[in-house]
């Protein structure tokens, strides 16, 4: 499998195919933003030439910086294979290449599947009532970026 960065291509390709991946309306997830502006970072998984998987992320100018994985999408014939984990892991070495000396990321209440990739790297777990708004909790993951590298 080769990780590389994301090109224009690419990210009009993951637009196309992700409703599809996830099985329900997601592309507007994948929104420019995280491909013009935000999309140095930004990540892509090949196998035999064939996108399998993506990782839309940057690294924020906290200080110090934080890497935060926004949006991650595998091929549903490629999953449970590692793609997702190799693609956390080449972020995580551009984001401390960047600077950063944490991660993190965001999901819904109840992505349990989500919740569990991400205990299995090693992160900490928190649900944040109100994150998103008056009644909209967030599931947060952080994890120091060298414990990430290990």
């Amino acid at each position: 499998m080769k990780i590389r960065g994301i090109t224009k291509t690419d990210f009009d390709y993951i637009v196309s195919v992700l409703d599809r991946w996830w099985g329900g309306p997601s592309s507007e997830r994948a929104h420019p933003v995280f491909f013009y502006e935000l999309g140095e970072h930004a990540l892509i998984a090949e196998d035999g030439g064939e996108v399998v998987g993506f990782l839309l992320g940057f690294v924020a100018p906290h200080t110090p910086p934080v890497a935060y994985v926004h949006l991650v999408g595998i091929h549903p014939d490629h999953r449970r294979r590692g793609v997702g984990k190799q693609l956390y892991e080449r972020f995580t070495e551009r984001a401390a290449g960047a600077g950063a000396e944490r991660m993190k990321a965001i999901t819904t209440v109840g992505n349990d599947g989500s919740i569990r990739f991400h205990e299995a790297l090693g992160f900490t777990v928190e649900e944040a009532s109100d994150y998103a708004g008056a009644g909209r909790s967030r599931v947060v993951f952080e994890k120091p970026l060298a414990e990430a590298k290990g």
